[in-house]
């Protein structure tokens, strides 16, 4: 019987001071916060599509994000905030040769590098506050840079080695995002937190160079403009600093 007391005195009193805590968080929110976070990219629209029959299609992979970024409220739960975000998708080196004429018995392969999209983007967020948790909802837009990877294809035609390249290309564009975060409030200065974001941005690829070389020496190059248009949805975890108290009750 004094065991059962011991324990049940040990639970009320871990109760009571989980629930001091909570109520202290709950009532000393924070004006400001700096996060980090990392995921997956998960490539859609034109940006998913593997048929090269499309010419705004990215044969984009699943791939990797981060991204970093601070915000301060201004007014209530309305604030400002900026954020840098960097996504890496591989090329379906496959889907290069989707809908490329091969004569029966031709071998060829395809090789290709990464989609490297790099943008900093400012705007308003809304923190909508439930205890320890909050729910934050925002907007944002600014410039992002992407790398259109290099692609080689090579094999034969008609016993004719050949080999096809197009070079690596830059661009720039005016990047849209929009996202949802669900922060758990860990303790006076730190949160965790998940987020989801959908990123957009229309990118123009000048005087992309391929190069078209055959066995015997002759080749020619050709320069090209490509529309792509990238979006993808980031899933990512993140750990979130906060500091700035909004009052102080304590």
């Amino acid at each position: 019987m004094k065991r059962f007391y011991f324990v049940a005195l040990l639970l009320m009193s871990f109760l009571s001071s989980y629930a001091q805590k909570g109520f202290i968080l709950q009532h000393q929110p924070k004006n400001g916060f700096v996060t980090i976070s990392g995921g997956v990219s998960l490539p859609v629209g034109k940006f998913a599509v593997c048929s090269t029959r499309d010419e705004q299609a990215g044969l984009a992979q699943q791939g990797i994000m981060a991204s970093l970024s601070a915000g301060y409220r201004v007014a209530g739960p309305v604030g400002l905030m900026i954020r840098g975000e960097v996504f890496r998708n591989r090329v379906q080196q496959e889907a290069l040769l989707d809908g490329f004429y091969r004569a029966q018995g031709d071998s060829w392969t395809a090789n290709a590098g990464y989609w490297a999209v790099t943008s900093i983007t400012a705007g308003p967020y809304v923190n909508i506050p439930m205890g320890r948790w909050t729910l934050q909802l925002r907007a944002t837009a600014g410039q992002a840079t992407a790398i259109c990877p290099s692609t080689s294809l090579r094999g034969r035609f008609l016993d004719i080695p050949m080999s096809i390249e197009t070079a690596e290309a830059r661009s720039v564009a005016r990047s849209y995002n929009g996202g949802l975060t669900v922060r758990y409030r860990l303790g006076r200065s730190t949160a965790l937190q998940l987020n989801s974001d959908y990123s957009r941005a229309d990118f123009t690829f000048q005087d992309m160079k391929t190069a078209t070389s055959t066995g015997n020496g002759q080749g020619q190059t050709n320069l090209m403009t490509s529309f792509k248009p990238i979006s993808v949805v980031n899933l990512s975890l993140g750990i979130t600093v906060l500091f700035g108290n909004r009052q102080r009750v304590f």
